[in-house]
């Protein structure tokens, strides 16, 4: 699916940026599509579900959806991370949901199948007169995890490996600015459901070329010139300066503004001034809907500078514009009137034109047209 074979109303995809047009609007609208990325993509990547943080204590747990799969992760008794499908294994029931302690055991609510928290099944009511009932054959599906940073990744596919996903690189950007990541602590979290497919969101997050126009209160807080960047197949990191006087950060000039993308669908960005880090996590819920969750991680500490004016800059102006772009995106890429653009990229591939949607399109293109 990659190169000419996708095509719209005025052209292919092209393998360089300044001779290709957008993809075509089925790619944002199309249930075949959206389920292909949930199979091809989300179901065979490194997915971000939270931090060590969010788990504090032996028994603590989180549940979420993810790529349409109900998941639980969980701290043992060993103190290791544990990450499980939260179905029990007699009649499919969801165990727990939300987030909070469960003890030293996990008890499904329907018919009381209880499991420790290494997933074994400890006690199954009324089944001493089952014929071969084994209970070591129906302890909780376990799920691929690593550890990157503090941040618990998953990945449906048993056999991936975190350097397939960049991990071991991406990770190394990231402590090599913010160092103490594995300690940072939840000070926010949001959740925003966005009338838009998931790939609009990322499309957004990938290219700076609509900050002067959509974002003027962001424009004024970093400069233009300069920056650095490190690509890998699986991830952007790019950095670029901050202004003097940026109000409620109050910036000197210099300081590093960082943003990330971890493929599919992480973002992450530092804040000059600030040293929280935003982290949104883009989950797909349909072609036209989106869930996004986003947590603003900050380092231990009662007297962290900045958390107010972080949560107030993201949460109420910078995300809130961004929502109402990419909602207005969807009602035009589903409409009679639209199919492809092209793409405004330079030579250089910078930050603020639109290579980097381009090459995040090329990552799609390549993972839906994968027969593994």
């Amino acid at each position: 699916m990659t190169g000419n074979s996708v095509i719209g109303e005025k052209g292919g995809f092209a393998e360089h940026a300044q001779n290709s047009f957008t993809l075509p609007s089925r790619y944002y609208t199309d249930e075949d599509i959206h389920q292909q990325e949930l199979c091809k993509i989300f179901q065979r990547s490194w997915l971000y579900v939270g931090h060590i943080s969010d788990l504090p204590e032996v028994g603590s747990y989180i549940t979420d959806e993810v790529a349409g799969q109900p998941i639980l992760v969980l701290r043992a008794q060993d103190d290791k991370i544990q990450v499980f499908f939260n179905v029990c294994q007699h009649r499919g029931h969801l165990i727990l949901s939300g987030r909070g302690q469960t003890g030293n055991r996990i008890v499904c609510p329907y018919h009381a199948w209880c499991y420790g928290l290494d997933g074994a099944l400890s006690t199954a009511r009324l089944t001493r007169g089952v014929a071969d009932f084994d209970r070591a054959n129906f302890g909780l599906k376990p799920i691929q995890h690593t550890i990157i940073a503090g941040m618990i990744f998953i990945n449906f596919n048993p056999n991936a490996t975190p350097e397939d996903g960049d991990l071991p690189e991406f990770e190394k950007t990231i402590l090599s600015h913010l160092p103490e990541m594995p300690n940072f602590v939840a000070g926010h979290r949001f959740d925003f459901d966005i009338k838009a497919n998931w790939k609009v969101i990322v499309d957004n997050f990938s290219e700076g070329y609509h900050i002067p126009i959509a974002h003027p209160t962001l424009a004024t807080l970093y400069d233009e010139k300069g920056g650095a960047s490190q690509i890998g197949k699986r991830y952007g990191f790019y950095q670029k300066t901050a202004k003097a006087g940026f109000k409620g950060f109050e910036t000197k000039g210099g300081e590093p503004y960082l943003t990330w993308f971890l493929w599919p669908n992480l973002c992450l960005l530092s804040l000059p001034g600030s040293p929280h880090l935003i982290v949104l996590r883009i989950g797909p819920n349909g072609p036209n809907q989106t869930l996004e969750h986003a947590d603003i991680y900050s380092p231990t500490g009662a007297d962290v500078p900045n958390l107010t004016a972080a949560k107030s800059l993201f949460a109420e102006m910078f995300n809130r514009e961004d929502i109402a772009l990419v909602e207005s995106v969807q009602r035009g890429l589903s409409s009679l009137g639209y199919d492809q653009g092209r793409y405004v990229a330079d030579a250089k591939g910078s930050w603020f034109s639109e290579s980097g949607l381009h090459a995040f399109h090329k990552q799609i293109l390549e993972d839906l047209a994968s027969e593994n």
